[in-house]
């Protein structure tokens, strides 16, 4: 990794207390040119400023429970002054341990702050990309276990083309070619040239009104 970018950015595990700060200054301004934030709030161009805080308000609650459930793996790239710039997210699914368990009691899971939507949420929109994108997951993943599944990778337009988005993808590379794993993500457009980067190939689209989001795999592999 570049001694020189390490000094400028550091990469640390994320905190709830980080949520505010990561959905105010990552999350949301990374993704609203996306085509998944555009489905979602088809009204992008016109919303009011109330509007837009109530939608931040409802990112940063949603990972606040991401972060407190703990079921996935959180990096921050934070700028010498600590504030985050970059975030990213992955989670292990280990298909045939799921299937064993899958006659056994689960665990009730914690109630969500988020039980409300933003006003400006287009909810038939949400639920119906959602169905094709787990179904476009589901369809290249099937018969593998073992996966490392990118859940968040976002970096503030301001800092992007800067190497911040290349040192989270090399700290998940490395842990994931430890464990022998596959990877998967399903990647907005500006994404793509990062992930080719590293070693994902392209393996299918679910196609939007604002643009593909494209599936993408990376082999398993040890390193040498």
């Amino acid at each position: 990794m570049n001694s020189m970018l390490q000094t400028v950015f550091r990469l640390s595990d994320v905190e709830v207390s980080d949520a505010q700060d990561i959905g105010n200054h990552v999350e949301v301004p990374a993704m609203h040119n996306g085509p998944l934030y555009r489905t979602m709030f088809p009204q992008f161009n016109t919303v009011t400023e109330a509007q837009k805080e109530q939608i931040i308000r409802w990112y940063i609650e949603m990972l606040e429970d991401a972060f407190q459930a703990r079921e996935e793996r959180f990096l921050k790239a934070c700028s010498v002054d600590g504030t985050p710039v970059g975030f990213c997210g992955w989670t292990v699914i280990e298909q045939n341990h799921d299937r064993q368990q899958a006659g056994e009691p689960r665990k009730r899971e914690k109630a969500r702050k988020a039980s409300w939507l933003p006003d400006t949420l287009d909810v038939d929109g949400w639920v119906a990309l959602s169905k094709d994108l787990k179904a476009e997951r589901c369809r290249v993943l099937k018969d593998l276990d073992s996966i490392c599944r990118l859940t968040f990778m976002a970096v503030h337009p301001k800092y992007q083309r800067q190497g911040i988005g290349s040192m989270m993808m090399q700290r998940i590379c490395e842990e994931t070619d430890q464990q022998g794993r596959c990877a998967y993500v399903l990647a907005a457009p500006e994404g793509i040239p990062l992930y080719s980067k590293f070693g994902f190939e392209i393996v299918g689209h679910v196609e939007t009104t604002h643009g593909a989001i494209t599936s993408m795999f990376r082999p398993s592999r040890r390193p040498s």
